[in-house]
């Protein structure tokens, strides 16, 4: 991609911002914010997100998922029948169109039964497992943070159902497993946290928390394994368990929720056993906060001088950057690194070359590679390591072999 066909506008000079990821994402372009809560994602976001949900996607696929994607507007009636109506903490985080009797979509668990029962007639037909990719929308009082909790996010979520709690237990053991995996994957280190079920469930449910300074929960932890107990249930932590355990501050990326009989039973979602009886579906439902996962991201992954994404996360593997006045080979080297199937930035835009130098560290691709007049009397090219901050001059021809170690995966 170059530079002057693609909507990167970085800013100089950013306004004090709530949050890390609000700040840095914000002057290196990535986000602008909409209004309390609400943000657009620019280019260079939309290209993470898009790399971050297909790292989850593989994994719901893994598991037996089925994508789809369902309506974020939702009938008042809904929430009526399930009894959540009722709940005066889910009530006022939901948007309502009076006139129409529509909401827009928090959650998703009373569609999706809905909709499965028209499937769903015998022991046979379970278990049934869909996940969607959508944008939710929750009236939070004090939204803050940039994208660590807004108004509008983006979502994965899951639902599974099951002929009996054995079922269900084992495939959310299941999904618990493909959530750490999911998350090691994006380069994150997740605790599995116990925790209330809030205005989604009566059972506790588990959390999977990153230890950040700048999150906003407190958890107390193991770090041998990698579990532990967010603070709203800290009266519940067993007394021989509380001399191992650290509090620290995180910030919670994914939840998985066990919902019983509670959803079937409003809907009427039941299924005739082997045995003839009819009996309710048990079901679960499992969320990832996608753009949160970016926000995490960026309070994690960041220096004085911008970002330093991931390279399984980065908008561009490479910031290729030439400075010799004629150009002719960065956009010889941007031709071979773009056919070994690398994705770079080239900038071409007619820019001082500090510019170029301090907007690259500030979007934070993985490699940045610098051609310039001095390099070219060695016949050499400069590359850096965004993670390491180390610059070295190799040969551009031990350029791609160099950049491959770089960019090992």
């Amino acid at each position: 991609m170059r530079y002057s066909q693609f909507y990167i506008p970085t800013k100089r000079d950013v306004a004090k911002q709530d949050s890390v990821n609000a700040y840095l994402l914000n002057k290196a372009g990535y986000i602008t914010q909409i209004a309390a809560g609400a943000y657009a994602l620019l280019p260079l976001a939309v290209r993470s997100i898009q790399k971050i949900e297909q790292i989850v996607r593989e994994e719901m696929n893994a598991i037996g998922g089925s994508e789809v994607v369902f309506t974020a507007l939702q009938p008042q009636e809904t929430w009526e029948q399930s009894g959540r109506w009722d709940d005066p903490n889910f009530k006022q985080i939901v948007y309502l169109d009076p006139e129409a009797g529509m909401t827009f979509g928090a959650t998703h668990e009373e569609p999706m039964t809905i909709a499965v029962k028209e499937k769903i007639q015998s022991y046979r037909d379970l278990p049934v497992v869909l996940y969607q990719f959508q944008t939710k929308f929750r009236k939070e009082l004090r939204p803050k943070s940039g994208l660590l909790r807004g108004r509008e996010f983006r979502m994965k979520d899951l639902y599974s159902f099951h002929p009996d709690e054995a079922s269900h237990n084992e495939y959310y053991e299941t999904v618990a497993a493909a959530y750490l995996k999911t998350f090691d994957r994006l380069g994150l280190d997740a605790y599995r946290v116990k925790a209330s079920g809030g205005v989604f469930t009566e059972h506790i449910s588990d959390e999977f928390q990153v230890v950040c300074p700048t999150g906003e929960d407190e958890i107390l932890v193991d770090h041998q394994t990698k579990t532990g107990f967010n603070k709203e249930v800290e009266d519940q932590i067993p007394k021989t368990r509380h001399s191992k355990l650290e509090r620290v501050r995180a910030i919670e990326v994914g939840n998985i929720f066990h919902n019983g009989t509670k959803y079937s039973e409003a809907f009427g979602l039941t299924y005739l056993s082997a045995e003839g009886s009819r009996h309710p579906v048990v079901m679960g439902s499992y969320g990832i906060g996608i753009t949160r996962l970016l926000g995490t991201l960026a309070e994690l992954y960041n220096d004085e001088h911008g970002l330093k994404l991931p390279v399984q996360v980065a908008p561009f593997d490479i910031h290729l950057i030439d400075l010799a006045s004629e150009g002719k080979v960065g956009e010889e080297l941007y031709q071979t690194l773009t056919q070994q199937g690398y994705e770079v930035l080239l900038d071409d835009r007619e820019e001082a070359a500090g510019i170029k130098l301090v907007e690259a560290d500030l979007i934070g691709a993985p490699v940045r590679v610098v051609h310039s007049h001095k390099t070219a009397q060695e016949g050499k090219v400069e590359l850096k390591s965004r993670q390491t901050g180390q610059i070295e001059l190799i040969p551009k021809e031990d350029l791609t072999s160099r950049i491959a170690k770089y960019l090992a995966k």
